[in-house]
């Protein structure tokens, strides 16, 4: 028993080893650096922070939108046709979010991020974010988002940090403002950090 406490107390000072700041993969493969935030908080209010990213084709279009003419799954995406002279037409992209975690923490969240992007003349002019049923903000875009080279990722500041405990659900609110042409839209992806 002596023994076996002479080993332990050798070997505390490794186990007691700052992190390197990386962190070891899966299966036993090489380190790789540890995520940096982007952006970076501002003033250093939360230390901590899960961000989380949903596929595209969790979105939906709010029922009863008539300015969609179709709307279906890609591998890749969402898609939303808006016929010309459309708008609004509502997206919905509902994410899973905290109530709270381990201690009694509740993660806060204030950037979430889109990965889009449009052909013609469709274009995304805003955003109202919910709290499950309740209506926390609404953001508007000068000028409009749109993107024809491939997909964009746009970080939306919600300009302070709000708790989400009875799921985040980011609505898109777009338009085609051509009078001849449809307008397509692509939802990659959609994601938000939760702090704490």
């Amino acid at each position: 028993m002596f023994g076996v406490f002479i080993v332990m107390l050798c070997i505390m000072p490794v186990m007691a080893r700052e992190d390197s700041g990386t962190a070891p993969m899966a299966g036993g493969g090489q380190s790789v650096d540890i995520d940096t935030q982007t952006p970076v908080l501002d003033g250093g209010a939360f230390s901590q922070y899960d961000t989380v990213f949903f596929h595209g084709t969790m979105a939906k279009a709010n029922k009863g939108s008539v300015d969609v003419s179709v709307e279906g799954d890609y591998t890749d995406c969402h898609y939303v046709s808006l016929y010309p002279s459309a708008g609004p037409a509502i997206i919905n992209c509902p994410y899973v979010s905290y109530d709270s975690k381990k201690g009694g923490i509740q993660p806060m969240v204030r950037y979430t991020g889109l990965q889009y992007k449009t052909w013609g003349a469709a274009e995304i002019y805003a955003v109202s974010v919910y709290n499950g049923p309740e209506w926390v903000k609404y953001i508007d875009f000068d000028p409009p988002l749109k993107s024809t080279a491939g997909y964009t990722l746009q970080v939306i500041d919600l300009g302070g940090w709000y708790r989400f405990n009875r799921g985040l659900n980011l609505c898109l609110w777009t338009q085609n403002p051509s009078t001849t042409a449809t307008g397509n839209l692509y939802i990659g992806g959609y994601g938000a950090r939760y702090e704490w």
